[in-house]
């Protein structure tokens, strides 16, 4: 009889343990579903939005330069240090699929995650000011690490779909 009861409690201790780690787990995956993206304190979340942050981290997982592109509007303004404003949306894929060709042709790899300390939607417009910090990976390791501020405005299409009209941002030093 004693015995019995030892096993029911082994068993249920091992049942809790199971339910501990697959709940773990589990949050694990919910939380990462966006871990491209942190917005601070007093920032609220935007479903629309967020999801462009969500794309765009995983697009330069993938050197998908196309999908990087097709997060900005037709007539989109890009505007990176030291040089010229490219307009539009294809200059805007030329600029990334240069990029992500250097990218690859060192054998690296990239992601790209970001942070929103101020954010403001309206209707159909709207703007986020942020931090995105861009890592290199080369056989599974970090090679360099940048970090750079940027200003986004965001517009909703016809197609109730959220996108970058304009993105400029700037490189912060880091001390090495």
């Amino acid at each position: 009889m004693q015995e019995s009861m030892k096993l029911q409690k082994i068993n249920k201790n091992s049942a809790i343990a199971a339910i501990a780690v697959l709940i773990f787990a589990l949050s694990g995956d919910i939380i990462g579903q966006n871990s491209g993206l942190r917005l601070e304190q007093d920032v609220d979340s935007h479903k629309g939005i967020d999801s462009i942050y969500d794309r765009f981290s995983k697009s330069y997982q993938t050197l998908d330069s196309k999908s990087v592109a097709d997060l900005y509007t037709e007539n989109a303004a890009y505007l990176s240090p030291n040089s010229e404003i490219r307009n539009g949306r294809n200059a805007i894929l030329a600029g990334f699929t240069r990029l992500f060709q250097r990218i690859g042709s060192r054998d690296q790899t990239a992601s790209i995650s970001f942070t929103i300390f101020q954010r403001k939607v309206e209707k159909n417009l709207g703007y986020d000011v942020g931090i995105f910090t861009l890592r290199y990976f080369k056989n599974g390791k970090e090679v360099n690490v940048s970090k750079g501020k940027f200003v986004v405005v965001v517009v909703k299409g016809k197609d109730n779909k959220w996108r970058f009209q304009v993105d400029g941002y700037s490189d912060i030093k880091t001390s090495k």
